[in-house]
């Protein structure tokens, strides 16, 4: 739900576009508006259709998302859902798998990927392929996943060898209950 406005001299007004679109795409959107050949480079796709009223768009039928600053997950948004796989949790117990309906739950305080089981395989199904398509994209012989990079170096960035610090943080302040679990997940940290 991150806004983006677009003005254009000569396009609709009032218009509001639900469909999925990465950052990447505002480029051959833009280069589309100014009828100019987008570089074949780009990997966006234009959604001026959306803007201009034209409404022949290719659309994506999912988003995937990859965190690896804090957290190290991948999120697969389609239709109302969100599905999310937790390789690090950043100290914060997620669970490895999380499932949310962003139409009733938007602020995603309920996890429903216990009981629905089956919307958490067609998430990973997504992501599956998706990561295929994206290891299938590079060329010959470089598998190169920026995410398995990360885990391999430690995890991310800002939680390397903090957790000790951050176990004595939780412990003063009332929050020691975390401290055995955190140990528990996270064990080469205590070495």
């Amino acid at each position: 739900h991150i806004p983006l406005v677009i003005k254009y001299p000569g396009m609709r007004s009032g218009c509001r576009d639900k469909n999925f679109h990465y950052n990447i795409d505002l480029l051959p959107t833009l280069a589309e508006l100014m009828n100019l050949k987008p570089r074949a480079s780009w990997e966006g796709i234009s959604f001026a259709g959306a803007v201009s009223g034209r409404d022949e768009d290719v659309k994506r039928n999912e988003l995937v998302l990859s965190q690896c600053c804090h957290t190290c997950q991948r999120s697969v948004r389609w239709d109302k859902y969100i599905y999310i796989r937790t390789y690090h949790d950043f100290y914060h117990l997620f669970p490895e798998e999380m499932l949310f309906d962003l139409e009733s739950d938007p602020h995603e305080q309920h996890n429903l990927a216990e009981t629905h089981p089956e919307l958490c395989k067609e998430g990973a199904y997504r992501y599956l392929n998706w990561h295929d398509r994206m290891m299938s994209s590079m060329p010959e012989g470089i598998f190169h996943d920026p995410m398995r990079e990360v885990l391999a170096e430690g995890g991310p960035y800002h939680s390397r060898g903090v957790l000790k610090a951050y176990c004595e943080r939780l412990e003063k302040t009332g929050r020691g209950w975390a401290v055995p679990l955190l140990k528990q997940r996270h064990p080469e940290e205590f070495k």
